[in-house]
């Protein structure tokens, strides 16, 4: 029993230093950052939400601190929010689209450095310059801005088993001049043949038209053939979020299957709010955008197995390449046995 005892009283011993040197190795080797908050800030929270007057310009400082014993360089990335394809809301820099509704985006309001240098166990101040537009508007403009020690882009590439200590960190940046209630409205923009992670998909992009952040309760998706009922492919999706004035690529995915040349219909269903958006648009799919999308997208290559073309064409091409070795050996041939005829006719 006391053997047992002391085994466990040795194994937590160790568990306890591993897990404390770990914070200690953490917290000798990484950044923090505190947002100040000026008098403006509406709510709680560490976020930035500020209320602030036409045409306003206003410096914001968030105080970044080096726990390393070697000075630190920071970068700054201020990123307006998106909306991916699965209804949620990226204020991280990404490819996703705003709606050509949008007045102002967070980078045409805010400006700040592309970096901060900060020095051993010591502070600095990475400054905010905010201007807001001249003409007062309703709703927000919201986004993110990202910390990121410099040289973590190189360690994103090396292995996964490497121990990493540096960090990043975003916080939402929301500027608004007064709080009135915006009226939801959305359109639907456009429906497509495209891919989504490399496989055939079927694609919508609806637009939040409107400068607030939008959350709905469903969205359904169905693809017929242009003047038919039957539904060919189909998506419904719940609680979607969508950031001010952008659009989301919404996938309607062909589950593997070869995609068809042909016109097709889109029969959009949108609710929330207590309200419902429906929309109906037809789309074309042509014979090269169903060729292009079948040869990249690597699962219908997969389960097609034996491309029959190209074997095909091997099998032509050797059968071509037999004859002509076969025709050259024939010619050569007949070549030596001419040759020995003449010698004995001349003996």
């Amino acid at each position: 029993m006391k053997s047992r005892y002391k085994l466990v009283v040795t194994f937590f011993i160790v568990c306890v230093f591993f897990i404390v040197n770990s914070f200690t190795v953490f917290a000798a080797t990484g950044f923090s950052k505190k947002v100040i908050h000026p008098e403006n800030q509406v709510g709680e929270g560490e976020a930035l939400n500020l209320l602030m007057k036409p045409g306003q310009k206003q410096q914001v400082e968030v105080e970044i601190e080096n726990y390393g014993d070697k000075e630190t360089t920071v970068l700054v990335s201020l990123s307006g929010a998106r909306t991916n394809g699965s209804g949620v809301i990226e204020y991280s820099k990404s490819d996703f689209k705003k709606d050509k509704t949008m007045e102002y985006d967070l980078s045409d309001v805010v400006k700040v450095p592309e970096e901060v240098k900060v020095p051993a166990k010591g502070k600095a101040m990475l400054v905010l310059d905010i201007s807001m537009p001249d003409v007062e508007f309703d709703g927000i403009i919201t986004g993110g801005i990202q910390l990121m020690e410099k040289g973590q882009e190189e360690n994103k590439e090396k292995s996964a088993a490497a121990i990493n200590n540096k960090m990043a960190f975003l916080f939402g940046v929301t500027l608004f001049n007064n709080q009135k209630e915006v009226q939801p409205d959305f359109t639907l923009r456009k429906a497509y043949a495209g891919q989504e992670n490399y496989r055939n998909a079927m694609l919508v992009d609806i637009a939040n038209t409107q400068p607030m952040i939008a959350n709905l309760r469903t969205l359904n998706v169905d693809i017929t053939n242009k003047g038919k009922k039957d539904v060919l492919y189909t998506r419904k999706k719940t609680d979607i979020s969508m950031a001010p004035n952008t659009l989301m690529t919404f996938p309607i995915s062909l589950n593997g299957e070869l995609m068809q040349a042909g016109e097709y219909t889109a029969h959009v269903v949108l609710k929330g709010y207590g309200k419902e958006w429906k929309w109906d648009q037809d789309f074309t799919v042509t014979d090269e955008q169903a060729d292009k999308f079948n040869q990249s997208d690597v699962y219908v290559v997969q389960e097609r197995g034996i491309n029959i073309k190209l074997v095909i064409t091997i099998v032509v091409s050797v059968l071509v390449v037999i004859i002509v070795i076969y025709m050259i050996y024939r010619y050569i041939t007949k070549k030596k046995v001419s040759k020995k005829t003449s010698k004995k006719r001349k003996k």
